[in-house]
């Protein structure tokens, strides 16, 4: 629960916080990620991560995943397996929508890494939109 007593300043960013989260929340819940699975959440946390980082040339197997491990109190393998799991579980449930909303153009299921990378750069034209609209 957030203390809604708090300065102009850190309610601002409280407010962006949960922005970003239900702007990639969303997104996950169109791609058909099932959310009771922990590779939602490791998406959900990634994308943040990725976002906050403003950093393409994120690692992500040799870099971010050991780092979101210790921060979650995980394994590496842990997340590899959340995020295959739930990636081919979308894959199978909405491999249409997922190709439509990512502009994925192969048959195949996508890799985790190239899922993720589609993903961050969705949410980042959509966010860049959000920003763009506010300042109109």
């Amino acid at each position: 629960m957030y203390n809604l007593c708090v300065e102009e300043n850190n309610a601002k960013k409280i407010t962006e916080v949960m922005n970003e989260r239900d702007i990639i929340a969303s997104l996950l819940n169109q791609l058909g990620i099932p959310r009771n699975t922990a590779g939602y959440n490791y998406l959900l946390y990634i994308i943040l991560k990725i976002n906050r980082s403003n950093n393409i040339n994120v690692k992500l197997t040799t870099e971010l995943y050991p780092q979101i491990a210790d921060e979650l109190d995980s394994s590496v393998k842990r997340i590899e397996r959340g995020l295959r799991y739930s990636i081919e579980a979308a894959w199978d449930r909405n491999s249409d929508g997922i190709k439509d909303i990512l502009g994925y153009y192969d048959d195949c299921k996508p890799y985790s890494s190239e899922f993720i990378w589609l993903l961050a750069d969705k949410y980042r034209m959509i966010n860049n939109k959000n920003r763009y609209a506010l300042m109109s």
